[in-house]
């Protein structure tokens, strides 16, 4: 059994049972179950309910991954919480939370647990850690931004990686910022080959052909947001050009005033476009961010795009990021563009009647469009950069670039802190990290965050703490739990499976109030395929309202639940999680249960 055991091993499963009617009776027919003739509260009661999972967002901590990297470029592990300094707005703050991971080193480390021991009367419990989902690899394709060059590239070199870099456990997704042809997380490779060759670009806003004045996403924003003079100038002369130019008897004042309104009117055209585009793009992004922390195990994103404004979506953005890290989630990016070159202004794909004629307008289009190239890559540098990851650009060598954006890295930190005073105005604030002492090393980390715009309270933490336990892969042991597994065939294609939970008591913290001693324990099982995709689960809610007779029977006792589950054959990982309201102390198990045809 993985985790910790508190029940021996060759233990008979008639004294797991036996403990297992313990907390039975209490709640039936126990006097102590009901009310009392003074109509005191009963002392122990419960309800279970399918449990409702919803990816929520701690707001009062803000969590910070750093990379620390040599001089050599290389990652740096060993360091402590001592070493290092954190600021919010130049205020220095007092971790709260502090973690060491070695992602690269775990997927390494992936070797079969041995099945535990059973008694004869129960069917065998397996652990096959071959087919048990270890690391999740999205690919998400920016099909909406993408040429189609971009989309052959890339889809070519994921293809090519897919076909060496999979290794026993990992679960590949595949997934558009257009929704179409997305595919789950599989190791089926013909599904993902076969997914990758109907990558294309896809557009989502019509544009027109031979629109005049040709106004990009940038030159737009410049326009409508910065009322730039230069931007709007060039849009302007690009009007007259096209439509009053060269018209007999044209009314010059007239002419140049309508060609103002008619750039005006293309820039909001313009902006309104790349709004939708990137609005479709990062709530595709969101999306997958939410669909892989309900996956148990490492987890990280492959973003191929060619980069998109973010200049009116940073608080999005932001929240994409805050969700990544919350949810154990490293975005990496490729820039499809590959290596930059320098297309000169004005070639055959432009429409000829709107190139400005002054050569000093004609000097700042070619600079407008140079901005844009550069500015677009700023959304992939921020999504890696304060997630962890890895921005691969300026390179055409995608071969080198998947093997680089796919891999895990060696070693990162995971700063968390409360800020003090917290204004929840929705305001930016600024972070920074830095190393005591720097010793010449570099630092990769978050670089800031939107405050909330409301107070989080106790009950939202802790469902989303059980949440977080539940669909992570990391065993935690802060409550002394035991698990047990049995199932029976009630037909060819039908069975019952039976999770058996222990928790000794001895361990859990009660608070007396009213001569009563008080806690909730909460258990939550939760059943996922052999792809890792949720499947079913059950939450069980134990109130306790002990007197001091009756706790004293059952920290000598402890508690057993017991949930039962209609399945089908097939291989199912099973978490187990328990956490109690008083010491706020989670435990969280894994066992992988084989049902056979």
């Amino acid at each position: 059994m993985s985790g910790a055991s508190h029940i021996p091993r060759r233990a008979s499963l008639d004294a797991f049972l036996l403990a297992s009617l313990v907390l039975g009776p209490l709640l039936s027919a126990c006097p102590c179950a009901t009310a009392d003739q003074e109509g005191q509260p009963p002392e122990v009661t419960s309800k279970e309910s399918d449990p409702q999972f919803r990816v929520q967002v701690q707001r009062n901590l803000v969590l910070v991954r750093v990379v620390v990297r040599d001089s050599h470029g290389r990652p740096v592990g060993g360091l402590q919480k001592e070493n290092f300094k954190l600021t919010d707005n130049g205020k220095p703050q007092t971790l709260s939370h502090f973690a060491v991971e070695m992602p690269a080193e775990k997927a390494r480390a992936r070797t079969p647990t041995p099945a535990e021991e059973t008694e004869p009367e129960v069917e065998p419990e397996t652990t096959l850690a071959a087919t048990t989902p270890e690391r999740y690899l999205a690919l998400f394709f920016d099909d909406i931004h993408m040429s189609f060059e971009d989309a052959m590239r890339t889809r070519e070199a994921a293809e090519r990686y897919l076909s060496t870099a999979l290794q026993p456990g990992d679960r590949v997704g595949i997934f558009r910022a257009s929704g179409e042809h997305n595919l789950d997380f599989t190791d089926d490779v013909g599904k993902l080959h076969a997914t990758l060759r109907l990558i294309l670009p896809r557009t989502i806003v019509p544009t027109r052909a031979r629109a005049c004045p040709e106004v990009s996403d940038y030159q737009g924003y410049l326009i409508v947001y910065q009322r730039d003079p230069f931007a709007t100038a060039i849009a302007a002369q690009e009007a007259y050009q096209c439509y009053y130019e060269g018209q007999p008897n044209i009314d010059e004042t007239f002419a140049r005033a309508s060609s103002q309104s008619i750039a005006e009117q293309e820039a909001v055209s313009a902006l309104t476009a790349f709004q939708t585009e990137t609005e479709y793009a990062l709530r595709g992004l969101d999306n997958l961010v939410r669909r892989m922390s309900v996956a148990p195990g490492l987890r990280s994103i492959v973003l191929l795009s060619p980069g998109f404004l973010m200049l009116t979506a940073e608080q999005h953005v932001e929240e994409i990021v805050d969700r990544a890290l919350r949810s154990n989630v490293i975005i990496n990016a490729l820039d499809s563009r590959g290596l930059f070159v320098r297309v000169p202004f004005g070639d055959a794909s432009q429409n000829p009647a709107v190139m400005p004629h002054s050569a000093a307008l004609a000097g700042r289009k070619e600079q407008l469009h140079l901005d844009r190239m550069n500015v677009v890559s700023e959304v992939l540098n921020e999504l890696a950069y304060d997630t962890g990851g890895t921005f691969f650009h300026n390179n055409n060598d995608f071969n080198e670039g998947f093997q680089k954006v796919g891999s895990l890295p060696e070693v990162y930190y995971l700063l968390g802190f409360s800020p003090q005073n917290l204004k929840f105005d929705g305001r930016f604030h600024s972070l920074k990290v830095a190393l005591n002492p720097r010793e010449g090393y570099t630092l990769q980390a978050r670089r800031g965050y939107y405050a909330p715009q409301k107070p989080e309270d106790p009950t939202s933490r802790a469902k989303e703490e059980i949440e977080q336990a539940v669909f992570s892969h990391d065993e935690v042991n802060e409550l002394p739990v035991a698990v047990h597994m049995q199932f029976f065939k009630v037909n060819q294609l039908d069975t019952k499976l039976s999770i058996l939970t222990h928790l000794d008591l001895r361990f859990v913290q009660f608070r007396k109030e009213n001569g009563r001693n008080l806690n909730n324990l909460t258990f939550v099982t939760a059943l996922f395929d052999r792809d890792g995709k949720y499947v079913t689960g059950k939450e069980k809610r134990v109130e306790f309202r002990l007197l001091d007779g009756s706790l004293e029977k059952l920290t000598q006792s402890g508690v057993t639940t017991k949930m039962t589950f209609d399945v089908r054959p097939g291989t199912y990982l099973v978490r187990q999680v328990v956490r109690d309201s008083e010491g706020a102390q989670i435990s969280a198990l894994n066992r992988t249960v084989e049902i056979p045809l």
